[in-house]
């Protein structure tokens, strides 16, 4: 049983060359094969087997980033796309599954053969001659684009630092400062945790608009940074490629290609959704943004939102941010959330004394009555180096005698010389969201690699176990073992959690809407052929209250688009969010925690992954399809008051 990752890989492109030239012959034998175990369980093996080496090095380039290794990484990408191009167009593997189908199967078995077919025909498999040899180079080249994208945007990120006094830092509080200690004096940067900082504590406006400029500009033509990081060319050949790839597919777009893979219908039903939440969001927005102006009395900048938004939401709810942060140092937030996992769940976390790649990394045991269900390597805190954002990754699925294993990545703040680190309660969300990933990756009872945990389910449906995890912060019994005063041991006091929860929901209008101008400016640049930042300016006069600068270039580090998985695909957290609502308030009706219906999304939903259909597995679960009734009353939006 394999559970400790070689973090230390040497010569990793002569490594996947052997293993590439395994894996071509025993695809080779389970296309001749006639039976199950003749043809998927050789080729499950084999993932499993290229897995341990593809997963580490996706995540060490993605958290250790150094050029030498990138440089390797780069070379090992072709070979990767190519070698799962040839199984995605090998016609007598086709041929074999499709053999499988009119065979005994069980429904799970069904399932995956009915799913891979689809894979296939998604995947070229009907394409022969040139119009094959392009679609492989296609998918070589976009392999290559998606890596130099995120690289650009890191390495551009990094570059931009600026030094500052304290008297530049006005507003700042010392936990804020002790973030940027440098020596003497203090040191900014475009770090997530250190950005949001100066958006928000800053007094001094004109730092405020530097370094927001500075920020979203990044990666573009107009940026601040070195300019050979520009990534609107790679954003432009990237979505000039997708585009050729579906319509060598028969597609007239993208977008039509992406939907062809997910629980909802066609790129209609996804606009006609998502505008149905501006349109019901947007009376709201436009009372939340005027309150914002009003109380600013100045003509607000996008670098001025967050600044006054926090300083009036200080005023309406009798606390501010700074206030909650010294109650949740990062040990006791850990152990409060190991504890309703523990409790949500039936398992236990444990800690474990092991080496790893760095030494921020936790290592996490889970087991349950039966014994060890899977591990986590849990990597919280920003650093130069990692790649921004938060996720979770699979290093191996469950497999016979092999347990589960997740990267769970955030950037959130570290520990001082003076402090712990101690978290604000977005970061605390972030956390329970990545690790609502990494329990659907860990807690599967599916034996078959490719539907097991996150595995197979619709991108569409993904986000439903972490979106779920989130409702679970804000119950008051969750806050009391997430809390504990890093000086005083207090647990957050009655007074301020109800401040908290009434101030859950503070201009959750506008965010809902901003979300929004995402989802269908991604939706709409894949159903369409016209410049990127064109279609964002068509979007922004349907969902945007304040007009843009120029400079804004933020969709040239927008990784989940153009280097993750979510093309075509980014309104799935809109829709996996109703899902989540839906399911959160239904089995708070039906008791919550330890209740039968807990334990119902557990069995229906985390343990069957996408072994079977997902929308299926959730009526199954719920009784009854999910309603955008249960979104708005999370975002305590009035559907009736706003039309």
């Amino acid at each position: 049983m394999n559970l400790t990752p070689d973090f230390y890989p040497k010569d990793i492109v002569a490594s996947i060359q052997v293993l590439i030239k395994k894996g071509l012959k025993i695809v080779d034998k389970a296309a001749k094969g006639k039976t199950w175990a003749e043809v998927v369980e050789p080729l499950d093996e084999f993932e499993f087997e290229l897995g341990h080496c593809t997963n580490v090095n996706s995540h060490l380039n993605a958290v250790m980033f150094s050029e030498e290794f990138n440089t390797e990484y780069e070379k090992t990408l072709p070979l990767i796309t190519n070698f799962y191009t040839e199984i995605s167009s090998n016609k007598a593997l086709y041929q074999a599954y499709k053999n499988l189908e009119s065979g005994i199967l069980d429904a799970q078995q069904q399932h995956i053969v009915k799913e891979v077919i689809k894979s296939f025909e998604l995947s070229g498999v009907g394409l022969s001659g040139k119009q094959s040899a392009r679609f492989k180079a296609i998918k070589e080249r976009l392999s290559v684009l998606s890596n130099q994208f995120s690289k650009n945007s890191l390495l551009a990120t990094n570059e931009w630092k600026k030094v500052v006094s304290e008297t530049d830092l006005k507003g700042y509080g010392e936990d804020q400062l002790a973030k940027i200690k440098k020596g003497d004096g203090y040191e900014l940067s475009l770090q997530m945790p250190i950005y949001m900082d100066v958006m928000v504590y800053a007094d001094n406006r004109i730092l405020r608009e530097e370094v927001y400029k500075a920020y979203v500009s990044r990666a573009s033509e107009v940026g601040i940074t070195d300019k050979k990081f520009d990534n609107k060319t790679i954003m432009d050949e990237i979505l000039a490629l997708r585009l050729e790839m579906a319509k060598i597919l028969g597609f007239d777009n993208y977008a039509q290609r992406s939907i062809a893979s997910k629980m909802v219908e066609s790129e209609t039903q996804v606009i006609d959704f998502l505008q149905d939440l501006v349109r019901h969001s947007k009376p709201q927005a436009k009372q939340e943004l005027a309150e914002l102006k009003a109380f600013a009395g100045i003509e607000l900048m996008p670098w001025d939102l967050s600044y006054y938004a926090e300083k009036l939401k200080t005023q309406k709810f009798g606390f501010k941010k700074s206030d909650v942060i010294p109650y949740f140092p990062e040990n006791q937030v850990l152990d409060g959330l190991f504890t309703i996992i523990e409790n949500l769940y039936q398992v236990s976390i444990t800690a474990i004394d092991e080496a790893c790649y760095h030494p921020d990394v936790r290592v996490l045991d889970i087991n349950n009555k039966a014994g060890l269900v899977g591990r986590i390597y849990l990597d919280v805190y920003a650093r130069e180096g990692k790649r921004g954002g938060a996720w979770m990754a699979d290093y191996q699925p469950l497999m016979g005698d092999n347990k589960p294993i997740a990267f769970v990545v955030c950037n959130l703040n570290s520990p001082s010389e003076s402090k712990p680190a101690l978290f604000e309660f977005d970061e605390i969300i972030t956390l329970f969201h990545e690790f609502g990933h990494a329990l659907h990756h860990l807690l599967t009872t599916v034996r078959y690699p490719s539907v097991a945990g996150i595995s197979g389910v619709p991108w569409d449906g993904v986000e439903l176990p972490s979106q779920y995890m989130e409702f679970f912060c804000y119950e008051r019994s969750a806050v009391e073992l997430l809390s504990k005063h890093w000086q005083t041991g207090e647990s957050l006091p009655d007074s301020l959690y109800d401040k908290l929860i009434a101030s859950k929901n503070f201009q959750s209008a506008l965010a809902i809407l901003r979300q929004c101008e995402f989802s269908l400016w991604d939706i709409k640049t894949h159903a369409q052929s016209k410049d990127t930042y064109t279609i964002l300016e068509e979007v922004r006069r349907e969902t945007a209250l304040m007009t843009g600068i120029s400079e804004n270039r933020f969709l040239n580090t927008f990784g989940h688009i153009f280097s993750g998985g979510y093309a075509a695909g980014y309104f799935s957290y809109k829709w996996a969010e109703v899902l989540a609502a839906d399911a959160y308030y239904f089995v708070q009706s039906q008791g919550g925690i330890g209740s039968n219906t807990a334990n119902a999304f557990l069995r229906e939903i985390l343990q069957v992954g996408g072994s079977l259909d997902f929308m299926s597995q959730y009526l199954k679960f719920r009784g009854e399809k999910p309603s955008t009734k249960a979104l708005f009353k999370s975002n305590g939006i009035d559907v009736h008051k706003n039309g």
